[in-house]
């Protein structure tokens, strides 16, 4: 059996034009991404170079950046198989990816909406887990 190492990103502000209304597309909204990779046969922790891991600064990049040049989205579920896909297109060593999209603006403080996807690399395994969490979770 392999090494598993994971690197998590928890999180990370972004600003994107979502929602399924005309007036929740066209002020941009503020949500937090959270993405969990697991990568299977790590580097040893001493070789110390970027090229031996996963980049996050990539996954960042694309969640402040790239993303939200793609326009307006309906669902956070969209958003989270995007990253999902990005994320999985880094290496072929990242077995399983959780995204998760937290939209606090749906709900009064400290309660909000959220929607969990986890993406398997291997299409034998691979099984689209999805949770809706609301104020109760």
């Amino acid at each position: 059996m392999s090494d598993i190492q994971t690197i998590v990103l928890s999180d990370v502000p972004v600003t994107l034009a979502l929602g399924v209304s005309d007036t929740e597309q066209r002020v941009p909204q503020g949500v937090l991404i959270s993405v969990l990779l697991k990568i299977r046969d790590p580097a040893a922790p001493s070789s110390d170079r970027l090229a031996d891991t996963i980049d996050y600064d990539a996954i960042i990049g694309f969640l402040q950046a790239a993303l939200p040049a793609e326009g307006a989205l309906h669902l956070i579920e969209t958003v989270a198989d995007r990253v999902a896909t990005h994320a999985l297109s880094l290496s072929a060593r990242i077995e399983t990816v959780t995204v998760t999209v937290k939209k606090p603006s749906v709900l009064p403080a400290p309660a909000m909406v959220s929607v969990t996807l986890t993406r398997h690399a291997d299409p034998e395994s691979r099984r689209h887990e999805l949770a809706i969490a609301g104020p109760a979770s």
